[in-house]
């Protein structure tokens, strides 16, 4: 009885080697391989870190790995796994080597995470630096303002513009410009406008572009000449000549807020300015007298006046009996007129005038019509240019003979 409860002991254990042997060589353990698709989580931390993806050529698939026996293998699907790229792992710009998370086995079977494994382990990242800069913004005009009109400033609120985008985008930034059309502009301006990015070549940046507004003022003002104005007048042997002013003209903006102001403005004078009894040249400041609602830009109120003062030189003119004319004639055919000799005139006036001056100009003529036979010393009449007058009257010798 013994040795037969040895022998069955005996068939029994090996009944149960021979079982699992058998278990083993029908369901054997293999490797599973399973594609799985990674998961990004967390990239908005790269943006707090200042980086960003340049591209995303890294590898967007892994390959689980389990050590399982065939029936858990066979019940196990791609879909059961999540293998996810954790991007707050990267912290500085030299990050761009990272591991990829263990894998989590989302399905129904029993499995031990040490059976299962990845490859590849690890993602390449391409990473950018993001960089945010102030770009002034530059007001760019184009036309031709109203008659008179300068614009005096023209700016952007806000003055500077922040773009943010890849540090080699930002290096590449040229300019931020916004355009305006001023023609025929003859007041102040404030309008919203677009504004457009250039690369370093020229070239609009539209990605760099968009939302980019501000607020364009204009100021204008209107240039308008000054007239320098005198009173009194200079010593008797001299007389005013050209008064110049600097500078010349001046440019007005209005104070007042009305925008017809400066449209009904053409010139400025000055404060009057005495010469009474002046013997020489000389020069004043004197302020200007502004229209009201106006104000001058970038300038005081005070003018240089030059006011010139030329003196009264003396010349004499020889004028001969044949330049001059014989007027009031008596009809009688039978009267002789005969101016005996030459006389001399004496005019003053501007040197400069003076020598522009012959005595043919002078049309000299004399009036013979209440004159009877016999030597008379007549009235010479001449025809004075502008600023010239007569020193002294000049009677010319006349004879007048009646023929036999």
């Amino acid at each position: 009885m013994k040795e037969y409860l040895k022998k069955d002991l005996t068939y029994k254990i090996l009944s149960i080697v021979f079982a699992i042997l058998l278990w083993f060589t029908i369901n054997p353990v293999k490797t599973g391989y399973f594609t799985v698709p990674i998961n990004i989580i967390n990239e908005e931390s790269l943006k707090a870190n200042g980086l960003v993806l340049n591209s995303n050529s890294f590898t967007k698939y892994t390959t689980v790995t389990v050590r399982e026996r065939v029936d858990v293998l066979d019940a196990i699907k791609d879909s059961d796994f999540e293998v996810t790229l954790d991007l707050s792992k990267v912290k500085t710009i030299e990050d761009k080597v990272i591991e990829l998370n263990p894998p989590l086995y989302l399905g129904r079977e029993n499995i031990s995470s040490n059976s299962i494994d990845i490859k590849p382990k690890f993602v390449e990242l391409d990473l950018g630096k993001i960089e945010e800069n102030p770009f002034v913004v530059q007001v760019e005009t184009s036309g031709d303002l109203a008659s008179g009109y300068e614009i005096i400033t023209k700016t952007a609120n806000p003055e500077t513009v922040k773009i943010e985008a890849l540090d080699s985008v930002i290096a590449n930034v040229g300019a931020v410009k916004t355009y305006i059309d001023v023609s025929g502009l003859n007041r102040n301006l404030q309008i919203q406008k677009k504004c457009k990015v250039y690369n370093k070549s020229g070239e609009e940046m539209p990605e760099l572009s968009k939302g980019l507004n501000v607020i364009v003022n204009i100021e204008v003002g209107k240039r308008v000449p000054v007239i320098p104005i005198t009173e009194g007048k200079p010593d008797k042997d001299y007389v005013e000549g050209i008064s110049k002013v600097k500078p010349a003209s001046v440019l007005l903006t209005e104070i007042d807020g009305k925008a017809d102001t400066l449209s009904q403005i053409n010139e400025v004078t000055t404060v009057p300015v005495n010469l009474e009894n002046a013997t020489q040249t000389f020069t004043k400041q004197v302020l200007l007298q502004l229209p009201e609602g106006v104000k001058v830009v970038n300038s005081s109120r005070e003018v240089s006046v030059e006011v010139e003062i030329i003196p009264l030189v003396e010349r004499s003119f020889v004028i001969v009996p044949g330049n001059i004319t014989i007027i009031g004639k008596t009809a009688e055919e039978n009267y002789i007129y005969k101016i005996i000799e030459p006389v001399t005139i004496k005019l003053k006036g501007k040197a400069d005038d003076l020598n522009k001056i012959r005595a043919t100009d002078l049309i000299p003529s004399i009036d013979v019509e209440k004159l009877d036979e016999g030597m008379h010393n007549a009235l010479l009449s001449v025809i004075l240019p502008s600023g010239i007058t007569q020193v002294e009257n000049v009677l010319v010798p006349v004879n007048i003979t009646k023929a036999e």
